[in-house]
């Protein structure tokens, strides 16, 4: 989820660093006969952007607070633990990047041109979202197994239902889920703790259908 919110939000950025260019710098516009800094529209031009950027980064903000709040609940699932440590440096780092990175088009957006600053806004915002998450999800992030699902909730949210589900196996740190219509899903194995993955594969197999799941591979994390 996270990885393509950011490729949405890259190829939404091109335009508008362009834009900011053209503007800021006046460029002229010969084949509209203008320039940069009399564009028409230029205000619906960065306003629109910005719209579709902020949707982009509300959606993805939304999801990631509704999973953290969604893996407190304990008593829901049959299995929970908190993420491993590994994958918390990682999101530690990765967060810490991704709000950087955010700021820095943010500011770099205004210093081209004052007049993108709606989404400049909607840069710097994000950023402050993802340092907020962070501060405030970093105790809570975890994995939970109910007897609908799978919910990896930290810097990626990631949700695997059985709904369909008819094959389960383990491919060196990835367990791949197959669905019908030959749809695959990949579950990161090494988010759970490596004490507690025993207890995570026996929980598995208790709420899946024997009789409609196939699981395979799995033997390396039984004792």
């Amino acid at each position: 989820m996270n990885r393509l919110t950011n490729s949405f939000l890259l190829v939404l950025f091109f335009p508008t660093l362009a834009l900011a260019i053209f503007v800021g710098f006046d460029f002229p516009l010969e084949f509209i006969r203008t320039s940069g800094a009399n564009l028409p529209f230029k205000e619906y031009m960065f306003g629109g952007l910005a719209l579709l950027m902020a949707i982009l980064a509300a959606n993805r903000s939304i999801r990631r607070w509704v999973a953290l709040f969604t893996i407190r609940q304990t008593d829901r699932f049959v299995f929970h633990t908190k993420v491993s440590n590994e994958r918390r440096k990682r999101v530690i780092v990765y967060t810490l990047l991704e709000a950087g990175i955010l700021t820095a088009v943010g500011l770099a957006l205004y210093i081209l041109s004052s007049e993108s600053i709606l989404c400049s806004v909607v840069f710097l915002v994000s950023a402050m979202d993802n340092l907020l998450f962070l501060t405030i999800g970093l105790p809570r992030f975890g994995v939970g197994l109910s007897k609908k699902a799978i919910i990896v909730a930290d810097r990626e949210v990631i949700v695997l239902y059985f709904s369909g589900l008819r094959k389960v196996s383990l491919s060196q740190q990835t367990l791949f889920f197959d669905y019908i219509q030959a749809l695959q899903l990949t579950f990161p194995v090494d988010c759970i703790p490596e004490e507690d993955r025993n207890e995570f594969l026996h929980n598995l197999e208790a709420v899946t259908d024997k009789d409609r799941v196939f699981i395979q591979n799995l033997g390396e994390w039984k004792m």
